[in-house]
């Protein structure tokens, strides 16, 4: 199974993500993985290999506050920098129609290696669309619940007890959808481009046109230049 689709000079490209996104996505997910590795040492038992790796159980509990620290500086960067970028995407992932729909139900489809034909799709698509909801938002969740446990005598007792949970289940979600991300970004067949996107900020012409035809048309298309 091939890895990634092959970065390509020689064609026609187009920017799919700046600067800034790119720096908050691979921000986020170094810092997401820190959190995960360090926060299963006190989550599961049995993995005190995994706590020498870290230097000990009180290093990674440290590398994970520092990495929770790094991870909300990243969301604020984001939102300064990038704000008008923030209100595409956030228009564009609740603009969530018919053809969104059809591919959800079909992508399982895809996903087996069947070749089917999916409904012309926005900057995201409609599987993105249902990731960039529910990976932010439970991002959110543990970051919140997070800073909470970490300051319980700042909190009212009550909330302090919910957060413990919230953050549990916040973390096991997040973790299959960051799983589930990267393969369909990287090892998925015919999906590896979009990982370019994110690591260079284009992706090939022809490729935006076949998986995000409303975008590319009205980004860079014949409505572009109406």
């Amino acid at each position: 199974m091939q890895l990634l689709t092959e970065y390509r000079e020689d064609v026609e490209r187009v920017e799919r993500f700046n600067f800034v996104s790119r720096l908050t996505h691979w921000g986020h997910t170094v810092t997401f993985l820190l959190c995960l590795l360090t926060g299963l040492i006190l989550f599961l038992d049995g993995v005190d290999w995994l706590a020498a790796i870290f230097g000990g159980y009180n290093s990674a509990g440290l590398i994970h506050r520092i990495s929770a620290v790094f991870m909300t500086l990243f969301i604020i960067i984001f939102i300064i920098f990038d704000f008008k970028g923030i209100k595409a995407w956030i228009k564009d992932i609740l603009s969530f129609g018919k053809n969104d729909i059809i591919f959800i139900l079909k992508f399982p489809l895809e996903f087996l290696g069947f070749e089917v034909k999916m409904p012309p799709q926005t900057r995201f698509n409609g599987g993105e669309k249902g990731n960039s909801i529910l990976t932010p938002t439970c991002v959110i969740l543990l970051v919140l619940s997070g800073y909470i446990m970490w300051f319980p005598a700042a909190f009212p007792p009550g909330l302090v007890r919910v957060a413990y949970p919230v953050h549990d289940i916040a973390m096991i979600l997040s973790t299959f959808m960051v799983c589930m991300h990267g393969y369909l970004g990287s090892f998925h067949p015919g999906s590896g481009e979009s990982f370019w996107g994110m690591w260079k900020g284009t992706v090939r012409a022809d490729w935006a046109k076949h998986h995000h035809p409303i975008w590319y048309e009205e980004t860079y298309g014949e409505k572009k230049a109406e």
